[in-house]
């Protein structure tokens, strides 16, 4: 039997359609539900990658509210936000599955349900207690800042909500390590701050836990690679501030005579006058590293103040600084009560080298007698290192 070429064209044409949507075939996941009272506001889905968060797709709401997202699966679990204005709503995407999301507009972020994504409901539980925990550590500051609780209950009171948030979450990761919400969990943070402390060895079991689980089941995420090497690199600095720790049992031991002048630092303050650290012999000295140019240093130097302030006449501060703008470090300088002087070889300092620092800011501890006899750690109370001396 002959084909006509309208024939031919016919078959053609169907094969290239029936081609084409088999190339428009493929895996997709949906996010739907409905926004009361939401009536020509914009609700726009968004994707939150390791370095950004994109709009990836938006819809205008009528007045039913009613709204669907059918994006392709990325193949791998990711983030996800429906944003409305200032309100976001976490979502975790783990295939193919269908979400869907019920709220109203003015409690969008804060009294919503979710079906069909138990990570994502997992999460929704870890945002309120991350926002429970900043509402307690803001009331707390204000508190002690106004001289409402001590510094001691500040800091009882501060580690208590931290342990309230860890618990939950620790509950959480060392149930289902390979879930997108114990990724989540773990690198939630307060004031800019992870709330899990990488170099505090009980945190540091849950990055490892997660870390060993996605790099296993879930090896094709970019946040697999990321988790392992942040780990890898936290257990490497471990190991250093291991090392260091040693390096300064040795110090202990030096002479002391050899140590206060390898060790002693003249340098000019903010009047251009040479102090030198061995000047402060006969007090606890606070020896710190540090640049006012950072995000840090504000809340930093409010806790060396407290320790300063507290044991004022038996207590010195000899902060050293790296800063590049002179100016600036002069007006902040100006400002804070103890010893302060500029190194202007800066990164070129000698000091980098001989006291091993690494980052700022770097604490170091003198006893009464000029001897070096403590390294200040992340887990470290530096209040109460300080009174051991006293």
């Amino acid at each position: 039997m002959k084909t006509s070429f309208f024939s031919k064209l016919s078959i053609i044409t169907l094969a290239v359609i029936s081609f084409a949507s088999c190339q428009n075939k493929g895996p997709y996941f949906t996010v739907e539900g409905k926004i009361a009272n939401a009536d020509t506001t914009m609700l726009y889905l968004e994707r939150r990658s390791l370095n950004e968060t994109t709009i990836i797709d938006s819809v205008k709401l009528d007045a039913d509210g009613n709204f669907k997202f059918k994006e392709p699966a990325l193949g791998y679990p990711e983030f996800y936000l429906l944003r409305m204005d200032k309100q976001s709503i976490n979502l975790a995407i783990d295939s193919i599955e269908t979400i869907t999301v019920h709220a109203s507009k003015p409690t969008f972020a804060s009294e919503y349900t979710i079906e069909g994504s138990e990570g994502s409901v997992k999460i929704k539980d870890i945002v309120f207690a991350q926002n429970k925990l900043s509402r307690t550590v803001s009331d707390l500051r204000k508190q002690f800042e106004s001289k409402g609780i001590s510094q001691d209950q500040y800091v009882v009171e501060i580690q208590k909500a931290l342990d309230e948030y860890k618990t939950k979450a620790k509950d959480l990761i060392l149930s289902d390590s390979k879930s997108l919400a114990s990724y989540f969990a773990l690198f939630q943070k307060v004031d800019g701050y992870l709330i899990f402390d990488p170099y505090d060895k009980n945190d540091l079991v849950a990055f490892r836990a997660v870390a060993t689980v996605w790099d296993l089941y879930k090896s094709k995420s970019p946040r697999a690679e990321h988790l392992k090497t942040f780990t890898l690199t936290t257990l490497a600095e471990l190991k250093q501030m291991a090392s260091q720790e040693e390096t300064m049992k040795k110090l202990e031991n030096t002479a002391a005579a050899d140590h206060s002048v390898f060790y002693n630092i003249t340098l000019p303050d903010i009047n251009n006058k040479e102090v030198s650290l061995s000047s402060l012999k006969g007090k606890v000295v606070i020896l710190d590293f540090t640049a006012y140019q950072t995000d840090f240093s504000p809340a930093h130097n409010i806790l060396i103040n407290n320790v300063y302030s507290k044991n004022k006449g038996n207590v010195e501060v000899y902060q050293v600084s790296f800063d590049t703008d002179i100016h600036a470090w002069k007006n902040a300088a100006t400002n804070l009560p103890w010893v302060c002087v500029r190194d202007s070889k800066l990164l070129n300092s000698e000091w980098l080298a001989k006291f091993n620092i690494q980052g700022f800011p770097t604490t170091y501890l003198l006893n009464k007698n000029g001897e070096i006899v403590k390294r200040i750690l992340s887990t470290d109370n530096l209040a109460s290192e300080v009174q051991k001396l006293l």
